[in-house]
């Protein structure tokens, strides 16, 4: 089958973590002997870590590209003519890229969580429109989790609603998680004999990294003192400054490594002692499914 994958986030470069999971999911559907093309926004546009809302606002010419890559994208579709589109986030990759594809063309649309979030954002009427001509065009809905589909749900008017359950799955994102315990182990030995703690996402206000920091620092478990731990943040974002004060005035070692590598940043997932999480925002957080997959204790706060 001809598939076509529109996503706006997918790695420009090997070690890349944006949209790696896409990546993942394009070499499965590969793997089992279909055609696939990927239609994505080139590097350096309104698209892109840490999103493009924050994207645009650090550079406001990006809306101009990111209004472009839209019609371009539309116009690869035509000339790709596939049998199936996979649109990663409702927005924009299915609404408006992908409804101008042929009528036969089936469409899938995937929810991760922050394609749901700006639908939540919009006013009411704006989203049931944009619910309703989905819902009418798609084959198949896809969410990452029960609870994002519950979240648009109760966005929705009452038949609008039940019209999005009866054509949503529940199907977690694809992950590969590569073999990487010689690198934690290095990272772990390095360390040794103090406790780690790691954090990983952008760091912006939603993600409550300020909570990790004070749990790191008032923390009792193991009987540690405080100069007898360390927290690794993997990840950047407009809060970086305001969260380094933060850990110097709990005189912590926090070591913020920003942006790294999805090798680099499982070496050191596989090498914590404990993943603490703090975000309620994710549909379905990749990084605890990794840490799950790689054996570490996952900590979630409240």
């Amino acid at each position: 089958m001809r598939i076509a994958v529109v996503t706006t986030s997918y790695p420009s470069f090997e070690g890349d973590p944006s949209g790696h999971f896409v990546e993942t999911e394009v070499a499965e559907l590969e793997r089992a002997g279909h055609e696939v093309s990927v239609v994505r926004p080139d590097p350096g546009g309104a698209f892109g870590w840490p999103g493009a809302p924050a994207r645009i606002r650090e550079r406001p010419t990006r809306a101009v590209s990111a209004a472009a890559w839209v019609a371009r994208a539309a116009l690869r579709l035509g000339e790709l003519a596939p049998e199936r589109v996979v649109a990663h986030w409702c927005v924009p990759s299915a609404f408006p890229i992908a409804l101008g594809v042929a009528a036969s063309t089936e469409l899938e649309i995937v929810s991760h969580g922050g394609d749901v979030r700006l639908l939540a954002a919009l006013p009411s009427a704006t989203r049931t429109t944009i619910v309703r001509t989905l819902v009418r065009r798609a084959t198949r809905w896809r969410f990452v989790s029960e609870e994002l589909l519950v979240t648009l749900e109760s966005k929705l008017p009452a038949d609008d609603a039940r019209a999005l359950r009866a054509c949503a799955a529940i199907v977690p994102g694809a992950l590969e998680v590569p073999d990487v315990r010689e690198d934690a182990l290095a990272k772990r030995t390095a360390l040794h004999p103090r406790r780690l703690y790691v954090c990983a996402g952008r760091l912006v206000a939603s993600k409550r990294v300020d909570k990790v920091i004070d749990y790191v620092a008032t923390s009792h478990d193991h009987g540690t003192r405080r100069d007898e731990r360390v927290l690794v943040v993997l990840g950047d974002g407009p809060e970086r400054a305001h969260l380094e004060r933060l850990a110097k005035a709990w005189q912590m070692d926090v070591r913020f490594l920003g942006t790294t590598t999805r090798r680099e940043a499982l070496g050191w997932i596989g090498a914590a002692d404990e993943l603490v999480h703090a975000s309620h925002v994710e549909g379905l957080s990749t990084v605890l499914r990794e840490a799950e997959h790689l054996g570490v204790p996952i900590t979630l706060l409240p």
